[in-house]
């Protein structure tokens, strides 16, 4: 390889320098410090071929990858400002494969935002790829393993462009993220573009039980590289797999330590919920240290640095991650804020460099924050509204709100690059605190109409909160798990884990007994999946509730019942059927607990068996303490039940209460409920 500009020497030296522009990330628990140097370094030095021999002819044997994650085609769809926001910044990334001249495009999953898209977005993201990836120029990557193995989902056992029936000049190797998962018959959308052969959909695994890791052998010159990829799994399965060692990752056979191991994966990277054993995320220590580079997936957070792991063995033999963060934001919060990139990666032999290249067709987005705690002197207070107004009759906080809006605005603007869409996204987060957490916040929906053309998400402008000082010292563990800015992005993937999460960490008196978090969880989710057509998930929504009314109905109907004579009869019945009900929801959350951290979760049991269970374990210690005497009265476990007294009125009770006591024994009293 000649000396020139776009020599593997110089783009490390630019790789170095272009990472100086970025602050330093905060490293993960399980990094190093920085004074822990890997003993293999497979990351470029500064001063890597300072004595490379010039007269030596050099093999262009650099492999160049464009590397990025998350690009959620159909995003936003819906909506008319946004929607083609995510399929123009694919555009981008396409184009920039095509002149920086990278061998492959390697995507580390959530391609489309939706299992099932659209007819419309599957329709221009074929058009991106015909148009960006079918071509004359050559390919000089050799595929060395086995295709029938490497895509044996299947049935044409080659790599697209060895294809002779079309010619594919930029190749494009990609696994499914949690979006654009496998569902019914274990299809995603991408199967459809891999048996078109405008891609290679790699590391698809419908074996939950294990997991055999192969990699995808290919060399250019001297250079091998062993890509390996699994696609989104429930966090809970893998980490089981790997702790039981059902995960297995194959290696060449021959000269095993002469390959370069890159390993693409989609997963949750932080720590995700304090309730289940696994944590519901991949935690880095499980990862074999023989891997040389990680592209991990699904965090929306671009950090343009890669991050070196130790190993949990011996400190130096670790690996590198490299976190590319989505190309469009999915959620309003301070990381999806952050820049986005695609990322050029080059490997050498062992080693490898990379550099961020900052996406230029983002929409601009601006999140911020503005506390509400003084009341200032001379406010006026209108009781009408319970609301606080200047000198002027303006309402003060609605006045600090458009002012801080409009600074916002004003930044982004002023920030937009040319290739920028022209309205931004704004999100400012209002709370109300100290002397203002009594007053009534203003109306979010009718602020965000006075920018509905100015800001792209109008409606969305405005999240109002309010906190107390009480509130501040009750703040729990779980509170903090799922504060807005550690959260990051809240999506559909993770709506059921903060709906349990919240629910879990409840007193018993103050959890729900007719409806249960689990379903609640999934007709929530709905809305999320249809974002603006909300008639079917409004559907959807109700059908769940009365399904779960139902539910409980006929569980109160199998419930043997007593004779009833008097109130005070009635009044021990109430009282028992309360007992019961306490009882039937404290076993439903214990199997939900149970549920939640034991190993045997992975069959996916759905939590409303365990309601069945409670309530037929709950039925059957009532029948079991029927007494043998009064087959209609059921003496509880909880308290002693005294006999229905005998209440008599007037003249002629004797007989009266006779009648009434041979009606009740040939004629069992039913309720309703």
């Amino acid at each position: 390889m000649s000396e020139s500009d776009d020599s593997f020497e110089n783009f490390v030296a630019e790789s170095q320098s272009s990472q100086t522009k970025y602050e330093k990330n905060e490293l993960e628990e399980s990094c190093v410090e920085d004074s822990q140097e890997p003993m293999n370094n497979t990351m470029v030095g500064q001063d890597m071929f300072e004595y490379a021999n010039p007269a030596e002819p050099e093999v262009d044997d650099v492999i160049k990858i464009l590397v990025a994650t998350d690009i959620h085609c159909g995003y936003g769809e819906n909506k008319p400002i946004i929607n083609m926001d995510a399929v123009n910044t694919f555009e981008e990334v396409l184009q920039i494969a095509i002149e920086k001249k990278v061998d492959m495009i390697l995507l580390g999953g959530d391609l489309f935002h939706e299992n099932h898209p659209s007819r419309e977005v599957q329709h221009k993201v074929t058009q991106l790829l015909r148009k960006y990836c079918l071509n004359s120029n050559p390919v000089e990557l050799e595929f060395l393993s086995d295709p029938s193995v490497d895509f044996n989902q299947s049935m044409f056992d080659k790599v697209n462009y060895h294809d002779e029936n079309i010619n594919v000049g930029l190749p494009i190797f990609t696994i499914h993220g949690n979006h654009d998962d496998l569902a019914g018959k274990g299809l995603t959308a991408l199967d459809l573009l891999h048996e078109s052969g405008l891609i290679n959909l790699f590391g698809k695994h419908e074996n939950i039980r294990e997991f055999v890791v192969s990699p995808l052998l290919l060399r250019k010159g001297d250079t091998r590289l062993a890509l390996y990829g699994l696609g989104s799994q429930r966090d809970d399965r893998l980490v089981r797999a790997f702790q039981n060692q059902e995960i297995t990752f194959p290696r060449p056979n021959e000269g095993a330590e002469d390959w370069f191991n890159l390993f693409t994966l989609h997963q949750n990277r932080p720590r995700r919920s304090l309730h289940r054993s696994t944590g519901a995320y991949l935690p880095e220590n499980l990862i074999p240290e023989f891997f040389d580079l990680l592209i991990w997936g699904h965090e929306h957070e671009s950090k343009p640095e890669p991050q070196y792991v130790a190993s949990s063995e011996a400190v130096g033999d670790g690996f590198y991650i490299l976190q590319p963060g989505s190309t469009v934001a999915t959620s309003l919060t301070e990381d999806e804020a952050l820049p986005k990139h695609a990322f050029l990666l080059k490997i050498k032999g062992r080693k490898f460099a990379s550099k961020p290249i900052k996406l230029q067709t983002v929409r601009p987005m601006i999140v911020d924050e503005l506390l509400l705690e003084k009341i200032p002197r001379g406010a006026k207070k209108d009781y009408t509204n319970n609301r606080y107004k200047d000198v002027y009759g303006n309402f003060i906080d609605e006045v600090l709100i458009e002012k801080k809006l409009a600074e916002m605005i004003a930044k982004a603007e002023n920030g937009r690059g040319s290739r920028q869409p022209i309205l931004p996204l704004i999100r400012l987060k209002v709370l109300y605190e100290d002397e203002w957490a009594d007053v009534q916040t203003i109306n979010t929906r009718r602020i965000g109409a006075k920018y509905e053309d100015i800001v792209a998400n109008p409606l969305e402008i405005l999240m109002v909160k309010k906190k107390t000082n009480r509130d501040r010292t009750k703040k729990t563990k779980v509170d903090e798990l799922m504060d807005d800015e550690r959260l990051g992005n809240v999506s559909s993937s993770n709506l059921q884990f903060i709906i349990n999460e919240y629910f879990a960490d409840l007193p018993l008196e103050q959890r729900m007994t007719v409806l249960k978090p689990a379903d609640i969880g999934k007709a929530v989710e709905q809305y999320a999946d249809v974002e603006e057509n909300i008639a079917s998930a409004n559907a959807g929504f109700q059908k769940s509730l009365k399904e779960q009314v139902e539910l409980m109905r006929n569980t109160l109907r199998k419930m043997p019942i007593p004779n009833i004579e008097t109130e005070d009869d009635l009044e021990t019945f109430k009282d028992m059927i309360h007992k019961d009900l306490i009882d039937l929801k404290k076993s439903y959350y214990e199997k939900s607990k149970e549920g939640l951290e034991n190993v045997a979760e992975d069959d996916d049991r759905d939590l409303m068996a365990s309601f069945s269970m409670a309530e037929n374990s709950i039925n059957q210690e009532q029948m079991n303490t029927v007494s043998s005497d009064d087959s209609d009265v059921i003496v509880s476990d909880h308290e002693d039940i005294a006999p229905p007294k005998k209440t008599t009125r007037g003249r002629g009770r004797g007989r009266g209460a006779a009648s009434t006591s041979t009606r009740a024994t040939n004629k069992k009293k039913t309720y309703n409920f």
